[in-house]
Parts: structure tokens; sequence; C-alpha cells
């Protein structure tokens, strides 16, 4: 199985809130992941499963999760 990158909008859509709330999270979230990557252009990629598996244990952050799926994530 292949790992997807993911920004944070690409997060936000499958948790179903938007791109700033996943960035105020992350930002607040001492023990959030590092990204895999770090654009020439500032945009932060994280392995898709890490990032979401890091939210499904952290229950108490506000979100519901829309898709189990792998890179094909739809709000």
């Amino acid at each position: 199985m292949g790992h997807y990158l993911a920004t944070t909008g690409q997060i936000g859509r499958l948790l179903g809130v938007t791109s700033a709330r996943v960035a105020d999270l992350i930002r607040q979230a001492k023990d959030f992941p590092e990204p895999e990557v770090v654009l020439l252009n500032g945009t932060r990629l994280w392995r898709e499963d890490v990032a979401l598996k890091w939210f499904e244990d952290h229950p108490r952050r506000h979100y519901t999760r829309r898709n189990l799926g792998g890179g094909e994530g739809e709000a």
C-alpha cells in the first residue's frame, strides 16, 4: 500500500473542517507529527495515514472524520 502526502486543506476535507482549523490544531498540539516534506513555497505535507491516526488518537479535538479511505477523501 502506498503512502499519500496531504496538505492541511486535504486533511481538513477528510475531517470535515477547514484548513485553517487543521493548521490551528497542528500549531497548538505539541505532539503532532512533523511534516514529511516542506516544499520550497512553504507548503507542508504530512503522510495522510500518520496525520489521520493522530486525530483519531486525540478525540477531544473538534472534528468528524468523513472518509476512512487513503488519498480519496471527498467532502
